[in-house]
């Protein structure tokens, strides 16, 4: 695992471990690449969209009027993306379990200001909700036109901070996978693996390594973030070849909603999470989520394409 470039390095050159470079962190450079990931595909569709949209008139820096497409916007998009998605990936994380409520209530900015600990789908709601007024109310963009538009860029970047989740070993990971079964044709580590140097501290001492990060996990677990940044990068590339032949606006993503939902929700099976316990039920955050998240897109896909045939028929 690479907590930080420093391990990059040592591993690459053979530099130590005590430089600069360690306080660039594994998973918020990936993190980074994921928010510049989404804008960038949001850019080539917003802009292969172009004529969908009515341009707005704004004041350049010398106080002209000229138009301006929404596929010039992303930067600003993207800001907004990134905070109000860090602020509700924060806030869900705080939520994720029993014990993360009562720790926050017994010491709220402790907690809160805690390096770590973000769920990823409450980055994904939070955003969303202040993303969809951002475009409406003050860019003026058609809300379906645009949601399309975001959700392969969506899927894919959360495969990227996935990446990072692998590389940095950040307590992301499976259930103990147990010994691999002979059917099983792919590398051994992707069965199972111990998450050396994890940046968590968790497992026991590696031996003869001495440095910051010295854990590895024993006995292996699955290695869920690999699992879905492969399935957010299938499920990217479906919706990508699919775009352009879908003539109902909202349906990609309501189409996103379903897939999302179905790979978070498998993959919280073999996935270290705690759980709720209500009406005799066990689930986690997550799988709740992913279920409402599915159904939202099965029923909105239905109520789209209900609307879009009602209006070719008027």
């Amino acid at each position: 695992m690479y907590p930080n470039l420093s391990y990059v390095l040592h591993d690459l050159i053979g530099t130590d471990y005590d430089n600069i470079t360690r306080y660039i962190q594994t998973f918020g450079f990936f993190l980074a690449l994921a928010f510049l990931t989404a804008a960038y595909l949001l850019f080539l569709e917003l802009k292969r969209k172009k004529n969908l949209y009515t341009p707005q008139l704004i004041k350049d820096e010398k106080g002209n009027l000229r138009e301006t497409y929404p596929h010039e916007r992303v930067g600003d998009i993207t800001v907004v993306a990134a905070i109000s998605g860090m602020l509700g990936a924060k806030i869900f994380a705080i939520f994720e379990s029993a014990k993360d409520i009562q720790d926050f209530l017994h010491d709220p900015i402790h907690v809160f200001f805690s390096p770590g600990g973000l769920a990823i789908y409450g980055g994904l709601i939070i955003g969303f909700i202040v993303v969809y007024w951002f475009i409406t109310r003050k860019l003026k963009m058609n809300p379906l036109y645009t949601i399309d538009a975001v959700a392969p860029g969506l899927i894919v970047s959360y495969g990227v901070g996935r990446i990072g989740c692998q590389m940095a070993g950040d307590g992301d990971w499976g259930i103990t996978s147990g010994a691999k079964p002979s059917w099983w044709f792919l590398p051994d580590w992707m069965w199972s693996y111990d998450f050396p140097r994890n940046v968590v501290h968790e497992g026991v001492p590696i031996e003869g390594l001495k440095a910051e990060y010295f854990q590895h996990l024993a006995p292996g677990v699955y290695p869920t973030p690999f699992y879905e940044t492969i399935m957010a990068f299938i499920i990217g590339g479906f919706l990508w070849s699919i775009r352009k032949h879908i003539s109902t606006p909202g349906l990609l993503f309501m189409i996103y909603l379903i897939l999302n939902g179905l790979e978070r929700f498998f993959i919280e099976k073999i996935r270290v999470n705690s759980k709720f316990h209500y009406f005799g039920i066990s689930f986690t955050q997550a799988e709740f989520i992913a279920v409402s998240l599915s159904i939202t897109g099965v029923i909105g896909s239905v109520i789209l394409i209900n609307r879009y045939n009602k209006s070719l028929n008027a």
